[in-house]
């Protein structure tokens, strides 16, 4: 047996640079054919280890963190059969989802069974006794081990000096009075270069070196013998010891648990649920053709059944009513599950996929062999709601979160590898620059940071938490998948989820999006209005909302938000559903570049079809392949694939590989002819299926995303209170939205009050007086002092300013009461803020009893600019004060327009912001400038005779009256006519 003990991976995180993709072929050149993995701890690249391509015997172990006779040290431990393994298993996850992170010895020796362990060299306790000339306390050490452990070897380590000469003599003659064989240890944490792991182990612990300055390195197994040459014993030891072991892991039949009682059959109860469940939604909607609902159903049923995926069906089935039985909202679908019948029976689904023409086989193809995968989105404040109901109804055992490991990128690298070498930050940041600006870098301490840092991008850094994906089984996983704990409440598996459906493990993605949470919220308030709302069968043809849509309003609108979906949105102007499923299928990099030409044939340019016999597929995309489904049905039409042949088509196509294209080809066309169609048009028209391959879109996805889309569209055109409502308590912390937000209310005259400490909660509250601000808002005003607010509003409204005070004083600190003042919380007492302010400390009320006339002092208000000032600090913005608020009379004196307002040339109130001077072709000067009045800002361009009349004006900090004019070519940007100074807030103004 060639092969040695101490082999860490990247797995053993920023403790080795050797990666297990390379792993194996490097330890063949070096002339081993054993491999022993030892990773700190931990099993993450335990299923890579073993389902890699390699002539080499793997054995699978760890360096287990332990404590031995009250000391933390270390043991090696190797499995040497299944057992052995799952023992290995039940220890990662024991000392992983510890607090201590170590294994206490109790645990060692209750799942020692078919587990070898070696000491670990200098960093185990009884190395670290000799190198304290402590013989007697090594001797103890080991006579525990001995006693507590049935395999205890000891491990030899000869690759450091101190080790070599200090320990090595001690160890052998302990070995021999005490009949323990010594096996040979020598940590490998990189293959070659040194340079980047003594940077790898200083990221995080910036004082770590490498012990006794010793080689950590892979080393070559004649190099190997040769540090051992004294000590040759070691490895007939290490060939006696794991010479029978040659075990991979068992591979297991997972199923998912079954959620009906026992005797029940799954197939028969599924087949029951959904032919009532299909029923149901015909009498709500009747069907076109319902013996085509029936056929499909059967079909998709027979699939499921042979698949064997009866359970998978039932188990999401059941969570998904406990969802909707509880109130919470449930996604009308995510990608190809839209595309299943049983799961719109089922009504796992909100998506009829006849009506609009979506496909089984994209979502389970009964000619692959694969997983199903339905997605479920939530509201993201209610998803963990439903996995703790998965959890407590299958048990914790059968129910993991899946980890992912965050890896170095180009700049986390550099900035990581720039710290352990002591750079600043300033000099960090221009080194960052060069390398990702494509600098000509000739410096060679910048261009030794990059090589490091290089060496190491792409290791794992760090672990996280899978975002949405659970797995569920019917078996025990604590045996199977090592654990450790996550972001939730579940068990995590130390395995990513690759390695996870690799295994035949059925991952569930339990998906928290916001924008059901706003919808859910929205028909809330609307039910408080006595107006309900069927949110699954709303008119798909609504005016308003199509109007809303084509003006691009769309603001809090889920997947319409972005600048660039607008201005798709403008130019398309939808009016049909099928506009916006299309719209968010194209609106991707790749297929972009064909939203001009849609829109264009949409609106009446001719086009031609490859070919008439395609036209009903092509029709309602103008001629252009956007789904995938249409590249599966024109192969089922033109060249009579079964669909399920057609999904592998598109699978194959999809990843451009040279070989499947060229047997996809052959195909094909073979087919295409036996369907007598013409073999140069078959050619053409599989090259037109490549040319789209890359970018089609799962229609099935998109048309779940486009009814969510078009909810969201629909509330806000129909209820924009109540949704505006909603969707500023989602952004609350985001001051320039929540600023965005409230300017969009103004200009539908509906008001944004201040908070009120009477009423304001969590949340934004929409009222018939208009929307009031939430005191959860305001700086310095957590969620402890409001909880404290309304557990004293329980017991009746504060009658004034001493009654809150005596109510509350000792439940809020200073910084609150003082936030509460000048957020205008308090302004309902009916005092000044100054007098607020100044009274904050004092209960009047309690002196009464000594004094009967004493009163509450009162104070002249803050100057103006002194209460703008303070309420934004206070919001982070100006709500009842703005700028515009000093010069209120002149205002209304002059009949100026706030900026908000401009329709045509207009005298306005503003401050310049930004000024950007250029120069005209023709070497004159002009600029452009930012306005603002503190609530609106607006760009205004300045020609250059105007820019030389008013340059000198154009750096004043105080207000001026501006004369504007909307551009004409521009309905966002404006043009500067002429400037007016204000002398003073009393005076007339002095015009320029």
């Amino acid at each position: 047996m060639k092969g040695f003990i101490g082999l860490q991976s990247e797995y053993s995180l920023l403790n080795s640079t050797i990666r297990l993709g390379t792993l194996f072929k490097t330890l063949e050149e070096r002339n081993f054919d054993t491999v022993f993995l030892s990773d700190d701890n931990n099993l993450y690249g335990s299923y890579k280890f073993f389902s890699a391509k390699t002539h080499l015997r793997r054995i699978i172990g760890m360096k287990l963190s332990i404590i031995h006779l009250e000391q933390k040290t270390s043991l090696y431990a190797y499995a040497i059969s299944q057992t052995g393994y799952q023992n290995l298993i039940i220890l990662s996850s024991l000392i992983q989802l510890s607090k201590t992170k170590v294994v206490e010895m109790t645990d060692l020796i209750k799942y020692q069974t078919d587990l070898v362990f070696i000491t670990t060299g200098y960093d185990s306790d009884i190395d670290q006794a000799l190198l304290e000339n402590n013989y007697g306390e090594a001797k103890k050490r080991i006579e525990s081990y001995v006693y507590l452990l049935k395999h205890f070897y000891l491990g030899l380590m000869v690759q450091t000096l101190k080790m070599e000469i200090e320990v090595a003599p001690k160890l052998q003659a302990l070995s021999l009075e005490y009949t323990i064989d010594m096996l040979p240890i020598h940590q490998a944490n990189y293959e070659g270069d040194v340079a980047p792991y003594d940077a790898l182990i200083q990221i995080e612990q910036s004082e770590r070196r490498r012990f006794d300055e010793g080689d950590f390195s892979l080393p070559t197994y004649e190099k190997l013998i040769q540090s051992f040459s004294e000590y040759k014993v070691v490895f007939n030891n290490l060939n006696r010891v794991f010479e029978h072991v040659n075990f991979s892991p068992e591979k297991l039949n997972f199923e998912l648990p079954n959620p009906l009682e026992p005797g029940i059959s799954s197939k028969v109860y599924l087949k029951d649920l959904c032919e009532v469940g299909l029923g149901l939604r015909h009498k709500k909607q009747p069907f076109k053709n319902p013996e085509r609902y029936l056929e499909r159903l059967n079909y998709e049923l027979s699939v499921i059944d042979k698949m064997g995926y009866n359970n998978y069906f039932l188990v999401v089935w059941d969570f998904v009513k406990y969802a909707k039985k509880e109130g919470i909202l449930v996604g009308p679908g995510r990608g190809s599950a839209a595309g299943s019948l049983v799961s719109f029976a089922l009504g796992i689904t909100d998506v009829d996929p006849l009506k609009y023409d979506l496909l089984f086989e994209r979502f389970l193809n009964p000619e692959r062999i694969s997983m199903p995968d339905i997605d479920l989105d939530f509201p993201d404040n209610k998803r963990d709601d439903v996995i703790r109901y998965v959890q407590s109804k299958y048990g914790k055992h059968h129910v993991v979160s899946i980890t992912t490991f965050g890896t170095f990128q180009v700049k986390s690298s550099i900035r990581d590898i720039c710290r352990t070498q002591g750079l600043s930050v300033a000099e960090t940041n221009r080194i960052v620059k060069q390398a990702t600006e494509a600098y000509d870098i000739r410096d060679p301490n910048t261009l030794n940071i990059l090589k490091l840092a290089q060496s190491i991008e792409g290791l794992p850094r760090h672990t996280g938490t899978h975002a949405a994906g659970i797995i569920l089984s019917s078996v025990d996983l604590t045996r199977i998948i090592p654990l450790q704990t996550g972001s939730s409440e579940l068990y995590q598996s130390q395995l990513e989820a690759s390695d996870l459906e690799h295994m035949g493990l059925l991952k569930i993605d339990f998906l928290g999006i916001r924008n059901l949470q706003i919808i859910k919220e929205t028909l809330g308030i609307l039910e408080q209005r006595q107006i309900k709302l069927d949110l699954h069968n709303l008119p798909l043809d609504d005016v308003k909302t199509y109007e809303l849509l084509s003006k691009a309003d769309t603001v809090g609108v889920f997947q319409l938000e972005s600048i660039g979906m607008k201005r798709v949105l403008t130019k398309l102007k939808p009016n049909q559903f099928e506009d916006l499923v299309a719209i968010l299928a194209l609106f991707r990099p790749g297929p972009m570049d064909n939203i001009d030409i849609y829109i264009e044939r949409r609106v009446g340019k001719p086009f031609e079809y490859i070919d008439e016999s395609l036209k009903d597929i092509l029709a309602p995309t103008y001629g252009i392949i956007i789904y995938q489904e249409q590249i599966m049905k024109i192969a089922s039409e033109f060249a009579n694939y079964t669909l399920a042949e057609a999904d592998l088509l598109r699978r194959g196509v999809s990843k451009k590989d040279k070989e499947i294209l060229e047997s996809e080809r052959l195909k094909f066309i073979r087919k295409a002819v036996e369907n007598n169609k013409p073999e140069a048009l078959a050619i053409k028209i599989y090259d037109y299926i490549l040319k789209f391959a890359l970018y089609g879109f799962n229609r099935s996805h998109s048309v779940a995303y486009a009814l969510v889309a078009y909810q969201m569209a629909y509330l806000k055109a129909h209820y924009f209170d109540a949704f505006m409502t909603v969707l500023l308590s989602s952004i609350a912390s985001n001051t320039e939205q929540v600023m965005d937000y409230i300017q969009q209310l103004k200009a539908r005259g509906i008001k944004v009050l201040k908070p009120n400490i009477q009423t304001s909660d969590f949340e934004f509250t929409l009222t018939p007086s208009g929307i009031v601000y939430p005191l959860i808002a305001i700086k310095n005003v957590g969620t402890q002092a409001v909880t404290k607010v309304k557990e004293a509003r329980l017991n009746g409204p504060f009658i004034d300013y001493d009654d809150f005070k005596k109510r509350l004083s000792s439940e809020l600190n200073d910084k609150v009461i003082e936030a509460l003042i000048f957020a205008g919380a308090l302004d309902g007492f009916g005092l000044n803020k100054k007098t607020l302010y100044e009274n904050r400390k004092l209960i009047h009320k309690d002196y009464e009893l000594f004094v009967s006339d004493i009163e509450m002092k009162q104070y002249d208000e803050y100057s103006l600019d002194e209460l703008v000032e303070k309420e934004k600090m206070a919001l982070g913005f100006n709500l009842s004060y703005t700028p515009a608020s000093f010069y209120q009379p002149l205002l209304e004196k002059y009949h100026l327009k706030t900026l908000d307002q401009i329709e045509q040339t207009e005298r306005v109130l503003g401050l310049i912001k930004r000024v950007k001077v250029i120069q005209t072709k023709t070497g004159k000067s002009m600029a452009f400038l930012e306005v603002s009045d503190g609530q609106t800002t607006i760009d205004v361009t300045v020609f250059p005779e105007i820019y030389s009349k008013y340059n000198p004006l154009m750096n004043s900090k105080d207000p001026l009256i501006l004369t504007i004019e909307p551009n004409q070519y521009d309905g966002k940007k404006y043009i500067l006519n002429r400037i007016e100074v204000i002398k003073d807030e009393h005076a007339e103004t002095q015009l320029k």
